[in-house]
């Protein structure tokens, strides 16, 4: 069996094609990351993204929600500058929280979902950026992030928004061509092509044909239609990451969703590029 929390890492690279939420954060957080340089991909790392791809820290990709009771169960979203092992992700337990934490619509966010939030927002902080913060911090980020990706997600079915699996397969071709014209000693190809081999499967190949692969990569191509709906239909549609990030502020701040445990997001967006920021 495949292992489902490893889509997150591989499928983040075709999330590059969304411009989405935190992006000025994590712009501040690779300062020596030149832009348009594919995840996991260590400072000074030539550029070998195509054209127009930021560089995000997604809440987004969701590969093969798995349905329980009738209710959706949000996947734990993988920032793509993590260096926490897949095995650490797999193995997280959740000791603190109830079982659902919170619910947007039908879908339910867990206990064990934001435990695993917390622990890579905690090491992002700790030892990426060197600004250790509070639990309460990791909890607010996180939990909004869980949160805004169920928002997103319950929009662009509102909105009737859809990506063929010809249009996955497509993007995820253009993924391996862009993979294999790195050179083997990319660090950057090495730990894609480990992260692969550690969700089983024996190659690239293998990998964007699986079927849990190209439902990730519809639903990251779904988000990036919604975006673009967003930002066209605005009239500031020039800056369309100020767009982006105003549509989902508006998202949170309607409140569209139960919290059953004492935490706040509202402004977790504005929080988070504050303390990045330094300001």
């Amino acid at each position: 069996m495949k292992k489902f929390m490893l889509f997150f890492v591989p499928v983040v690279i075709l999330s590059l094609l969304i411009s989405g939420c935190n992006q000025k954060v994590v712009q501040q957080t690779q300062p020596n990351t030149p832009p348009n340089t594919p995840p996991n991909t260590p400072p000074n790392t030539p550029p070998n993204t195509p054209p127009n791809t930021p560089q995000l820290n997604l809440p987004m990709s969701e590969p093969s929600q798995q349905n329980n009771n009738h209710y959706t169960i949000v996947q734990p979203t993988v920032k793509s500058s993590s260096p926490i092992s897949a095995t650490e992700l797999n193995n997280i337990k959740n000791t603190k929280y109830p079982d659902i934490v919170a619910q947007v619509g039908d879908t339910k966010i867990t206990g064990v979902q934001l435990t695993a939030e917390v622990a890579i927002k905690q090491n992002d902080y700790v030892n990426n950026l060197r600004k250790p913060q509070t639990e309460s911090f990791y909890e607010k980020v996180a939990l909004g992030q869980l949160i805004q990706s169920a928002l997103i997600n319950a929009e662009v079915k509102k909105r009737g928004i859809t990506v063929s699996d010809d249009e996955a397969k497509a993007s995820l071709e253009q993924t391996e061509k862009l993979v294999n014209s790195w050179p083997d000693s990319s660090p950057a190809k090495i730990a894609f092509m480990q992260t692969v081999k550690d969700a089983g499967f024996n190659d690239i190949t293998e990998y964007i044909n699986s079927p849990n692969t190209i439902n990730a990569v519809k639903s990251t191509l779904a988000i990036g239609k919604l975006r673009n709906l967003i930002t066209q239909s605005s009239a500031d549609r020039h800056n369309s990451g100020n767009v982006w990030d105003n549509y989902i502020n508006g998202l949170i701040n309607q409140g569209s969703y139960k919290i059953f445990i004492p935490v706040d997001i509202k402004g977790y967006l504005q929080l988070e590029q504050q303390v990045v920021s330094g300001k």
